[in-house]
């Protein structure tokens, strides 16, 4: 099913197909099947399926869109928080074609007590340098969280300006407390209580003026197609 899913939203015109999840790399070894299957696939299909990926919109499916040279093309877009192996970095090596991976935290210690992620940082840390060595086409998130600034957000913007120059970033300021994190969460964790509320505007602005002190490729990304009207570029 994720094969055929794949093929047919190519058919449809997608640029890409996004590889997310929640976090993809758990699924790995379907995903890889899938694409592998994907070579069996072929034009002709398109003239026997009716069916759509999207059910309230009407495509066309056109080989134009999905084939080079008689061959099915599709460029996969890996989204992914990157806290993987090195033998599963070797095997995406060989698969994807556009890397969305997060670098959220700028320390073990956070990491450990926010995500319960051991040895976080010296192994996304790695996966990042490995796909910038591999001049792959990459752009990393990093999400400013509430009172995370010192810990996080600078070491993360400064070890990518020390070591993957010039790699777009784009620094979100879309942090919400959820679950754990919020108080009107019957799950709710009091020990999470320092991130129950959103970044303040102090907080999002020292993170973007501590990027562009380091010369952080980061505010077409961020800002998107709205940057001539973003309240806080101008400050």
């Amino acid at each position: 099913m994720l094969a055929w899913a794949m093929w047919q939203l190519r058919m449809e015109g997608c640029h890409n197909i996004n590889l997310v999840g929640g976090e993809p790399t758990i699924h790995l070894h379907t995903i890889v099947e899938a694409i592998n299957m994907l070579r069996f696939f072929k034009e002709t299909y398109a003239e026997a399926v009716d069916a759509k990926a999207d059910i309230y919109y009407p495509y066309s499916l056109d080989t134009r869109n999905a084939y080079y040279e008689g061959e099915f093309n599709t460029p996969i877009l890996w989204n992914s928080n990157m806290y993987m192996s090195g033998e599963t970095m070797k095997i995406l090596h060989e698969l994807v074609d556009i890397w969305l991976p997060d670098f959220k935290f700028g320390n073990n210690k956070c990491a450990t007590w926010l995500s319960r992620t051991p040895w976080y940082f010296e192994t996304v840390s790695q996966n990042h340098k490995q796909i910038y060595e591999w001049g792959e086409d990459i752009v990393i998130r990093h999400l400013v969280m509430p009172g995370h600034v010192e810990c996080c957000t600078k070491p993360v913007l400064r070890w990518i300006a020390e070591n993957m120059p010039d790699t777009p970033v784009n620094i979100m300021d879309q942090y919400h407390p959820d679950c754990y994190c919020n108080p009107s969460d019957p799950r709710f964790d009091k020990r999470y209580s320092d991130m129950a509320r959103y970044p303040t505007e102090e907080e999002i602005m020292e993170s973007y003026r501590y990027a562009r002190s380091l010369g952080i490729n980061f505010e077409e990304i961020t800002f998107e197609k709205s940057l001539r009207f973003h309240p806080l570029f101008f400050r």
